[in-house]
């Protein structure tokens, strides 16, 4: 996974064109399912993204990390933060196709999900895990 997330990132990055913005993946080797990996990857592109539209104005500089680590023996922790201008969510529910997508790749992943917009941006999700696949929560 951790291969896979920063080749994510920097592809992602590049097809921004952006030179302001460090993309850092911060987690220990992690395997995964194609049918666990696929959609977490869709996640991170998503909130990826959105940083990089919406978190830096002005060419402002800046920071994009994803966090994935096992957390305890069941429990997988997904974290996407940036350090931009925060985002300003009236219902993240209800805030266009994108975090409408997110919301049902958590769903299909039988996660839960958190936001904080307090310093920048920062999602939380969590899965549970069993070293072998997701369970339902």
């Amino acid at each position: 996974m951790k291969a896979y997330l920063i080749n994510l990132g920097e592809h992602i990055l590049d097809s921004f064109g952006v030179k302001n913005i460090t993309y850092k993946c911060e987690m220990k080797a992690l395997e995964l399912d194609v049918d666990t990996a696929v959609p977490l990857g869709l996640i991170v592109n998503e909130l990826v993204t959105n940083s990089l539209k919406y978190a830096f104005p002005k060419n402002k500089k800046g920071r994009i990390t994803v966090h994935l680590q096992q957390k305890e023996q069941n429990l997988l922790l997904l974290e996407v933060f940036d350090n931009g201008i925060g985002a300003v969510f009236s219902n993240i529910q209800g805030s266009g196709f994108g975090f409408q997508l997110i919301n049902l790749l958590t769903q299909q992943l039988n996660g839960k999900m958190k936001n904080d917009t307090t310093n920048g941006t920062h999602f939380i999700f969590e899965f549970k895990w069993n070293n072998n696949g997701l369970n339902s929560m």
